[in-house]
């Protein structure tokens, strides 16, 4: 296979910029932007598209030297920043402005053909215009290469040209202010900015480059730069060579004040051909890519190239779309299309620079650096571009790059294989939020399950595995700690761990190697009190663990005010969020007064809302009465309690008799949930178990929980 053809910073970045942006606009619209709002006006809506163009120019060169970048330009940057998702969202809009931007270049040879050949049917000049570049786009981009090498020099001259007007003309009083009639700043920016996108052209060829990094930053900042000089002259030429009147009525008035008017005309039929030229090479490049990694329908054929790289199909495609866009009908309809899409994607880009730049990460080391403030005033100015370049406000763009990256995330076959900047953010955020929690005290209010798990077999694994999920089904993370360096333990763990996360649970574990399992979870207690969402419930297995390891275990956490739930579970029943949970609280008589806290009440009553909640089941308030001249005093404080709790679905049951009894004999339910004594007793809990004949925990408050928070 032939190597593909490669250019330089001149042929592949700096020429085609230049071409493509001294084209249309320059000859046929600036003029008339001058008229329609005075010289201080054209001057603002140049300064204004070249600030969001220039803006965008630093962060493209800026991180074109911190990355190796990929074929697609825009989509690389976007795509190796954020993801193929953002990049397919922003990618494809920038393909479609690409391409119709070709159009409206050829309508711009037409209105130039137009002046020479008036009767010649519009249509047909487009189309055999259209039919000529797509020819030469398709042999070969080297041919398109050398045509623009030759084009270059006409346009060269043809502005050399127009600027020696000013020895031959009569000067005249520019005007500062114009009105501008039906047109309003809006419209007349809308159709102007087209001028300054070709400033992406370089960019769209990074796979074509000798050096891309080298050559981006140079080529492009060195293209804006030199056509932003040549628009402002050309603005204070027509202001003060060619009467106001004159601007507003002929299109074509630099061709008749200029020195040469012919050269001036043949430069404007050259640069308009070599801009839809340069659009159409660009645009496949940009298809092609994005088909290399899945993002868009029909990537096996779009992907292919030929011997010698060319994306032969993904040109023919371009050109079928740039033919169904010939039905615009003239450059000033397709003009602010154009202008919506562009400006989408610059922001996009100086989005991802500011973002890179503030995150402060050490891959961040571009050797052309730019200030923070350059991307973040450049993502300011093309919000602001897009609101005044589309009739309602940008939302129809917004909603179509929204809905791209909504339908690219939602597609299994389209998965980023690299590094992106999406974990440093995610990461920084993390960090800073840590740090301040760290900081604060812990609040009720903030309250959720945040388990630490300590399992020394594959068997209390799986156990644990179906409780934890079940407590933070809703909120929370779960952390299991392995207490034995045992292989086998640590797949399974790996494994359960795996599926809890695409259940979208936050799940780790940890290797605590410990001969006692006590010691173990003890020390794992310790380490990670200082860490970002600490655990603040361990959760024990009552049929794995024995009866002075649960105490030991209980009696340090209630030092270091961490809950605990010392479980016994069903093997037969896996525990999962529950239709009916009954809580059964103590006897409190005589004192029935409810507070912020009550003592192995807040965190019993939380779980059973928790574990109702994704099922919206039923939670019972049960408590055996010793005596029944507390009934009134008792049957207050639930009511007290469910409505000061907000608990749904609740019901309170004052009973007599036995615990016993009434577990033997009550409704059944998918979970107990009993308070924990700081003596552990695991024979009674036994006991109880088996009268209860369902899945039961047993819960002791940190005292940092609250039902009524």
């Amino acid at each position: 296979m032939a190597k593909p053809t490669r250019f330089s910073t001149f042929s592949g970045v700096y020429r085609p910029i230049v071409l493509t942006v001294l084209g249309a606009m320059l000859y046929l619209r600036e003029g008339w932007l001058v008229g329609k709002t005075g010289l201080l006006g054209a001057l603002l809506v140049i300064a204004a598209a070249y600030l969001i163009t220039g803006t965008t120019a630093l962060s493209v060169a800026s991180i074109a030297t911190n990355l190796r970048l990929r074929a697609g330009g825009a989509f690389a940057i976007i795509s190796g920043a954020l993801g193929l998702e953002a990049g397919g969202a922003i990618g494809v809009p920038l393909y479609l402005a690409q391409t119709v931007s070709s159009v409206m270049y050829l309508y711009a040879f037409s209105e130039g053909w137009g002046y020479l050949f008036p009767h010649h049917p519009t249509w047909l000049v487009v189309g055999l215009a259209y039919l000529g570049v797509g020819a030469l786009m398709v042999t070969s981009a080297q041919l398109a290469s050398r045509a623009q090498a030759v084009m270059l020099g006409v346009i060269v001259a043809a502005v050399l040209s127009a600027f020696a007007g000013w020895t031959t003309a009569t000067p005249q009083a520019p005007t500062a202010i114009a009105q501008l009639g039906e047109w309003s700043v809006r419209e007349t920016f809308g159709v102007f900015f087209p001028a300054a996108t070709g400033i992406m052209v370089g960019v769209g060829m990074s796979g074509n480059l000798e050096n891309p990094r080298r050559a981006i930053p140079r080529g492009t900042m060195a293209a804006w730069a030199t056509t932003l000089v040549v628009y402002t002259l050309g603005a204070i030429w027509y202001a003060t060579v060619v009467p106001q009147s004159e601007l507003l009525e002929n299109k074509l008035a630099m061709v008749d004040h200029a020195l040469v008017g012919e050269l001036v005309l043949f430069g404007l039929l050259s640069s308009t051909l070599m801009a839809a030229l340069s659009s159409l090479v660009a645009a496949p490049r940009l298809l092609q890519a994005m088909a290399e990694h899945d993002v868009v329908p029909l990537s096996a054929t779009l992907r292919e190239v030929t011997a010698n790289g060319e994306p032969r199909n993904a040109s023919l495609a371009t050109l079928a779309l740039a033919g169904l866009a010939l039905t615009a009908g003239s450059l000033d309809a397709i003009a602010p299309i154009i202008t919506s899409f562009f400006v989408m994607t610059y922001l996009a880009i100086n989005v991802v620079v500011f973002l890179e730049q503030s995150l402060g990460l050490v891959s961040w080391r571009p050797t052309y650096a730019i200030p923070t403030w350059v991307p973040a005033l450049g993502a300011l100015a093309c919000v602001t571009g897009l609101v005044l370049s589309s009739p309602a406000g940008g939302l129809p763009e917004v909603a179509f790059v929204v809905g791209l990256y909504v339908w690219l995330s939602r597609r299994q076959k389209v998965d980023t294989p690299w590094e992106t900047v999406q974990s440093g953010i995610a990461q920084t955020v993390a960090a800073w939020a840590a740090l301040k929690s760290l900081q604060m005290r812990r609040s009720e209010r903030s309250w959720k399950p945040d388990l630490l798990v300590p399992v020394s077999s594959v068997e209390e694994a799986r156990a644990m595995a179906s409780v934890s999920s079940a407590l933070v089904h809703v909120r929370g993370s779960v952390k299991f700690i392995a207490l034995e360096d045992d292989p086998e333990l640590g797949a399974a763990l790996g494994s359960i761990v795996g599926r809890l996360r695409d259940q979208e649970r936050y799940a780790s574990w940890h290797l605590m190697p410990e001969e006692m399992a006590g010691q173990g979870a003890r020390l794992s207690i310790n380490a990670l009190q200082g860490a970002f969402m600490a655990p603040n419930l361990v959760l024990l297995s009552a049929r794995h663990m024995e009866q002075e390891v649960l105490q030991t275990v209980v009696d340090h956490a209630r030092r270091r005010r961490v809950g605990a739930i010392i479980a016994f579970d069903d093997l037969e029943r896996p525990l999962r969020p529950c239709k009916q949970v009954t809580v059964w609280l103590s006897d409190r008589s005589p004192d029935w007064t409810l507070a912020l806290h009550v003592a192995n009440l807040d965190l019993p009553v939380l779980l059973a809302y928790l574990l109702t909640r994704p099922v919206e089941g039923a939670v019972r308030l049960a408590t055996v009465l010793r005596d029944e001249v507390h009934r009134p005093k008792a049957a207050s404080f639930m009511d007290d309690l469910i409505e000061l709790g907000r608990l749904p679905n609740t019901t309170s049951h004052l009973l007599e008799g036995t615990l016993a009894e009434r577990l033997a004999d009550g409704p059944r339910a998918d979970l107990h949930l009993f308070g924990l004594s700081p003596e552990v007793r695991l024979e009674r809990m036994q006991a109880i178990h088996e009268a209860a004949g369902a899945p039961c925990l047993f819960v002791l408050d940190s005292g940092q929980e609250s039902a009524l928070a």
